[in-house]
């Protein structure tokens, strides 16, 4: 548990880190060239956003939150990301998904 709360630390979650940047780099504009939307796609950008952003904001906490305030803030990131990826699953499962309802935003 301690890993996934202090995401910023250790090899594990570094590599994690990278792998999703890769995947969205990949991942968002093939899913944008896509008419409509892929189903595939849609879950895997359902994990690889709240995975790389949680682990960027446990960066972000690590180099500006003081010390003594880490702990609560690293709980309410889990929390964020919990509730993101709670939020794109059911996206995904009950709703357009992801791509459709982002391309949906420049739909008039």
């Amino acid at each position: 548990m301690s890993a996934v709360l202090a995401a910023d630390r250790g090899r594990a979650m570094m590599k994690i880190y990278h792998g999703s940047s890769i995947a969205l780099a990949a991942l968002t504009p093939t899913a944008m060239a896509i008419e409509g939307g892929s189903a595939p796609i849609d879950l895997a950008l359902g994990v690889a956003l709240p995975v790389h952003s949680h682990i960027a904001l446990n960066f972000i906490i690590s180099d500006y939150v003081p010390k003594s305030a880490r702990g609560a803030t690293r709980a309410a990131t889990l929390a964020l990301t919990a509730a993101t990826a709670i939020g794109l699953f059911r996206l995904n499962a009950q709703g357009e998904g992801i791509t459709r309802t982002a391309k949906s935003l420049w739909r008039a």
